[in-house]
């Protein structure tokens, strides 16, 4: 049976309506989750120029005959609970499922529009699909991130298989080979066996071998070579950035004295260096790790793309990737997250694929920053204009450079 997206904490239910709230907060806006014992919708999300409130409803299948009912009672609720508001509020219904085919999505659109027309509408499903309706909810509509005859499993399934997050740097590794340093920081070589990867990857023998076999048995790497050569490059990919999609919590911060447009990098900057005079250069691990007890930083997304020479996409909000909340972190740099502003100053990023992040890290005039395949996968679902900057970033360096390399 359909089932409210409130009733179980760690849930399948409970992942879509975080995959709402990490869409609203890459977009700027403030969000508020509401509690399910007062009978009021699931989310609050103010964007600054207006304000919506969000009832969500999710079903096991994607099919016409059971979304458009939970439509409907989503749609019902939503409006009950605009109505408790004595400001302007706009009700959005939103539906979800596994996967839901684009025709289905249409029908509910159409449905929408005929009979709820004054209410926002939201199609999602976990393959990154998104159709929005109303109110400007438009920009966060997203093609689906794979061909749509193939099932790709949730997010948590892929971060325990293919995508993990040793295996992404040792695929950073495969995959790189052609790219250039400034780039893309790993280690240059053919390997002809999971021993090989696994001593120039820095990890275990069983961990290289385990990612050998299932890019084999999923027919992405060529048995015919005696090197270990990744074919279907394209499809990999896909799969890549969907299991990339929300791989990461974003906590807005602000500067405690601000300090002009280049305070960002200035931080940044003397945070690493700070790190660095602590130890010596015999001690420092090849992986960019400046101590054991600091957290690894590296600027991310625009504005990683930025300093790597690919910028496209202006007047987006800095993000900055932290290893780990750390208060003396962030009193060196300047931040705080405490009572943050409308607009925060710089979202600090906590991935959840650390060493995937931070062992690729490039330096570009002492500052770290993400490498240029991490930054491609975390703009692509980005809703401010992230996949423009997607786009760019493989047409002018990813196609050439990869899709040459393993024809």
């Amino acid at each position: 049976m359909p089932s409210d997206i409130r009733e179980r904490a760690g849930s399948p239910e409970r992942e879509f309506e975080s995959l709402l709230v990490d869409l609203f907060r890459r977009a700027r806006w403030r969000v508020r989750e509401q509690s399910p014992a007062d009978g009021s919708a699931d989310l609050i999300a103010d964007s600054g120029e207006r304000k919506f409130i969000v009832e969500l409803k999710r079903s096991p299948e994607g099919r016409r005959d059971r979304l458009v009912p939970l439509l409907s009672q989503a749609i019902l609720q939503a409006q009950a609970a605009a109505r408790q508001f004595s400001e302007p509020i706009i009700p959005v219904a939103v539906v979800a499922s596994r996967r839901i085919p684009e025709s289905v999505a249409n029908d509910i659109k159409k449905f929408a529009l005929r009979h709820a027309p004054d209410v926002g509408i939201g199609v999602i499903d976990s393959e990154g699909f998104r159709v929005f309706h109303g109110f400007g909810l438009e920009r966060f509509n997203s093609e689906r991130s794979a061909p749509s005859q193939l099932r790709l499993p949730l997010q948590n399934e892929f971060s325990s298989y293919l995508f993990s997050d040793l295996n992404q740097w040792m695929l950073k590794i495969l995959i790189g080979a052609s790219i250039p340093d400034s780039l893309l920081s790993v280690p240059h070589g053919q390997y002809r066996s999971g021993r090989q990867l696994a001593q120039a990857a820095g990890v275990s023998v069983m961990s290289a071998s385990r990612l050998i076999r299932q890019l084999a048995s999923e027919a992405f790497l060529d048995n015919r070579k005696d090197s270990l050569r990744l074919v279907r490059i394209e499809e990999l990919m896909r799969r890549w950035r969907a299991a990339n999609f929300g791989n990461a919590r974003e906590i807005p911060a602000r500067w405690i004295i601000p300090g002009g447009k280049d305070q960002l990098l200035s931080a940044v900057r003397s945070y690493r260096s700070s790190m660095d005079a602590k130890v010596s250069q015999a001690q420092r691990p090849r992986d960019d790790r400046p101590l054991q007890s600091a957290p690894r930083i590296c600027l991310g997304l625009f504005a990683a793309a930025e300093q790597l020479g690919f910028k496209f996409v202006h007047g987006v909000a800095s993000h900055l990737y932290l290893e780990r909340l750390h208060s003396d972190a962030l009193r060196q740099l300047g931040l705080s997250i405490e009572s943050v502003a409308e607009r925060p100053d710089v979202y600090i990023r906590v991935p959840e694929n650390k060493e995937a992040v931070f062992r690729p890290v490039v330096r570009h005039e002492g500052v770290p920053v993400a490498d240029i395949l991490q930054v491609w996968l975390d703009v692509s679902n980005h809703p401010a204009r992230g996949r423009e900057q997607a786009e760019q970033i493989w047409k002018r360096l990813l196609a050439p450079s990869i899709l040459k390399e393993h024809r």
